[in-house]
């Protein structure tokens, strides 16, 4: 052993010491629940790709996890989440067992209404909807930084619970901000690494100085760091504080490098420092699992989806998606990409830390209230008064929605799931030039029951009960395996929310993919690394794995080991 290895070990001690202090007096007060005989953690690194981790391993960004691997305690493996390749839909499969999500975005053709993922309303009807019919994962358990909860019982940064008027939830929220507000070496890295964040963001911007004097631009940059620090730490610190109680089911979302990757790409320096810091909140939890005094826990790191690299759709031909299909169908469209959605969910983010701060200041002392107050005063400064506008044109006839590359094409000239005839015969020239549009992989629809796929080079596949057809050219030539996709694809074209017209954006072969939205590094269809994420488990559970090719298949084995 070296000397820096002595000092790194030295360190390790030492933090682990001061956190076991540190908790059992924050514990002290808590009502902790009775230890399970089998408990889990699941740590999500949203969007990234088995491919990717291999790569940031090797270069040495996540040196626990390569630490972890390379001893043996743990092990390393592939899985497939299969279509769409979107959070939304994934949470629905994993927490629910039921894959009822089309994409991170759809239009629900029975209301007439289109759905996002960023909102708290539609979230929550989705989830009302999933917990009457299935059983959630997470009962009794908690959910951190998620779109949907699993029915847990504690959910923080959790789209589908936001602004749920529950005095208990407040009050239980209220207490653990004041828990981590009286952690000054916690409050004090968050501060390091907004800063540093927010450097790293003004030191590249400096090759674009036009920027640097916009004032605005430099405030939103502080202020997104600073949110994103603070969901980081303050999960990261719930967690921890879930372990010591014996909680006995935990899932916790690190989403920085899915939105780093989305701008700069997945394997971009600014990502890869995302994953470094990441990669130590990792190992804080994982080293307090191991010797929890509540329960015995199993933890998994996982991603939910992956990245692939891309080239926007408006980049590549001049148009977005949206624009294409007003000119070939002469009618207004309604188009959305994910543009409004991202302003959205940054300020869905602002307004949940000023709800949260507001409710803690009465319980705070002086000198930390007037601080308090200061934090909130550039938040309520970054947002718009109202709720983030969404003029949806529906007097529109076509409705496109994108997530990536997998867009979904609705004809409101029918209440009902059209038909490939009913939509060529409306539409004919339309579906001559989509399906032989350079940017466009393959478009699917149904016949009477079958599932129908038009390439891109004329070829049509049917997919029946029994059998399928192949006329011309293969459309799935551009997928390793084919079987999969096709399975896929008839899951995805089965929903009842899901488009009349079901559109992939092209596999380039570069590697590349077309995408619809302004995105680097995208996913929400096939192929690239998107539907291929990772799982990271203990080793003494390799022989219980079983193939995991859907996230219904990780929910079935979670319900079937961790069943209380």
């Amino acid at each position: 052993m070296n000397l820096a290895q002595w000092f790194q070990n030295l360190r390790h001690r030492c933090v682990e010491f001061l956190y076991r202090l540190r908790f059992q007096r924050a514990v002290a007060g808590l009502e902790t629940p009775p230890p399970a005989t089998r408990a889990f953690v699941v740590l999500q690194v949203d969007a990234l790709a088995f491919s990717a981790l291999q790569e940031v391993l090797e270069r040495g960004d996540m040196p626990h996890l390569a630490r972890l691997l390379q001893q043996g305690e743990y092990r390393l493996r592939r899985w497939r989440c299969g279509l769409p390749s979107t959070t939304t839909a994934i949470q629905t499969g994993l927490f629910y067992g039921a894959r009822v999500a089309p994409g991170f975005r759809w239009y629900d053709k029975a209301t007439g209404a289109p759905v996002t993922s960023h909102r708290p309303d539609h979230m929550r009807a989705l989830e009302e909807s999933l917990s009457a019919a299935h059983d959630g994962l997470l009962v009794g358990g908690g959910v951190y930084t998620s779109l949907l909860s699993g029915e847990a019982e504690r959910a923080v940064f959790t789209v589908s619970r936001v602004f749920v008027r529950q005095l208990q939830g407040y009050l239980e929220g209220t207490g653990l901000l004041l828990i981590f507000l009286l952690r000054p070496l916690r409050v004090l890295r968050l501060i390091h690494y907004t800063l540093v964040r927010f450097g790293r963001r003004v030191w590249a911007g400096l090759r674009h100085w036009k920027t640097l004097l916009v004032p605005l631009s430099l405030l939103r940059s502080l202020l997104d760091a600073a949110a994103d620090a603070t969901l980081t730490e303050f999960m990261t610190f719930c967690v921890l504080l879930d372990l010591y109680r014996g909680v006995p089911r935990m899932y916790a979302n690190f989403n920085g490098y899915d939105e780093m990757a989305h701008v700069h790409g997945a394997l971009h320096h600014e990502a890869r420092w995302v994953l470094h810091w990441i990669d130590a909140r990792l190992e804080e939890i994982e080293k307090l699992g191991r010797e929890s005094p509540g329960a015995s826990y199993d933890v998994f790191i996982l991603s939910d989806h992956g990245m692939a690299p891309a080239i926007p759709f408006r980049i590549r031909f001049g148009q977005t998606l949206g624009e294409f299909v007003a000119q070939q169908v002469h009618l207004d469209v309604s188009f959305d990409a994910g543009a409004m959605d991202a302003a959205a969910a940054r300020a869905l983010r602002a307004r949940y830390l000023i709800t949260v701060l507001r409710d803690s200041q009465q319980y705070l002392p002086p000198w930390i209230r007037r601080l308090v107050d200061v934090a909130r005063r550039p938040l309520l400064a970054y947002l718009s008064p109202e709720e983030p506008a969404y003029d949806w044109n529906l007097e529109s006839e076509v409705v496109v929605q994108a997530s990536g590359p997998l867009a979904h094409v609705y004809f409101r000239v029918a209440a009902h799931q059209m038909d490939l005839p009913e939509a060529t015969l409306l539409y004919a020239e339309f579906m001559g030039r989509l399906v032989g549009h350079e940017g466009i992989e393959l478009v699917a629809g149904r016949d009477t029951g079958q599932v129908v796929i038009l390439g891109r080079k004329g070829g049509v596949l049917t997919i029946a009960d029994e059998k399928t057809e192949l006329q011309g050219a293969d459309p799935l030539e551009a997928f390793a395996d084919r079987e999969y996709v096709m399975r896929e694809l008839r899951h995805l074209l089965q929903l009842p929310t899901s488009g009349d017209l079901v559109l992939l954006g092209r596999l380039l072969e570069t590697g590349e993919v077309i995408t619809f939205e302004e995105q680097y590094a995208t996913h929400g269809s096939l192929g690239g690394g998107q539907d291929e994420p990772f799982l990271i488990y203990p080793a003494a559970l390799e022989g219980e794995l079983p193939e995991l090719d859907s996230p219904e298949a990780l929910y079935r084995w979670f319900k079937a080991r961790y069943s209380t």
